[in-house]
């Protein structure tokens, strides 16, 4: 039997143990995930925490996503390209970060909108818009990244995607993919009229994600076709999955864990 986690704080509100845990399920294996509450101030004692639970691999999420980096041994190069870490292999002693915000979301995007090379617009500068744009950049996509601020492209470490304004949008060539990495829409906010971009950016071929989940489908996506739009847990359960197949070299029951959601969720967002 395995033991795993997600590390966070707060943590109450993590869906992780309920994929692992339906993943375990599907698999017939005796395989155990929890959730484990680190403050900040705790996290330097990682190793003591992985010993005393057990672990033989585990997740993280905010706040700790960069600052895990430094108490890990080896870090992949996808993780380092983006500074931050969602997935930690235990080995004895060893510990190797990855960053399965990546595979997942790229998993997720090419399994409901096909492969293919892209013009991408990604819609704010923080943690899970250097996931995503890392994503299609490995896809060989061209990638525009808009802010609020220029400040906010300082925290990224390539620069292999064109930086503008959110005011500079409606100046832009057309993209054929829009992607809200942002939290404007999970209060059922517009983000169209809250940052002041005009709708017809959006013609019936433009595909649209907002990394968003609950609501199942926001203001956002309502502007996108029929078949155009993806929110944000395929991402969240194929990113479970990658984690899954890292810490096991097994692969994860996408299916199954995709019924335990929606029978979870009871057709409501």
């Amino acid at each position: 039997m395995g033991r795993y986690a997600v590390i966070g704080y707060p943590i109450s509100h993590t869906l992780s143990p309920l994929i692992h845990n339906a993943n375990f399920e599907a698999k017939g294996t005796a395989d155990q995930y929890s959730a484990i509450a680190v403050p900040p101030d705790q996290l330097m004692h990682i190793r003591d925490t992985i010993r005393s639970q057990g672990l033989a691999g585990f997740n993280v999420t905010i706040p700790h996503k960069e600052k895990i980096m430094e108490y890990l041994d080896h870090v992949d190069a996808d993780a380092m390209k983006i500074g931050a870490v969602n997935t930690v292999s235990v080995d004895g002693d060893v510990l190797t970060g990855h960053n399965t915000d990546i595979t997942g979301y790229l998993d997720a995007f090419n399994q409901t909108f096909g492969r293919q090379h892209r013009r991408i617009l990604i819609i704010g500068a923080g943690g899970a818009a250097k996931a995503v744009h890392r994503a299609h950049a490995n896809n060989g996509d061209t990638v525009t990244i808009a802010a609020r601020r220029m400040e906010s492209f300082q925290q990224f470490r390539t620069v292999d995607f064109k930086a503008v304004l959110i005011s500079d949008i409606p100046d832009l060539d057309p993209h054929d993919a829009i992607i809200n990495t942002t939290p404007v829409g999970m209060k059922h906010e517009d983000l169209f009229e809250e940052m002041e971009i005009p709708h017809s950016i959006i013609t019936e071929d433009t595909l649209g994600v907002d990394l968003i989940y609950q609501p199942e489908r926001t203001k956002f996506l309502e502007y996108f076709a029929e078949g155009h739009y993806m929110n944000g847990m395929p991402m969240l359960i194929h990113q479970a999955m990658d984690a899954y197949t890292i810490w096991t070299g097994e692969q994860g029951d996408i299916a199954a864990v995709n019924r335990k959601y929606k029978a979870h969720i009871g057709g409501k967002s």
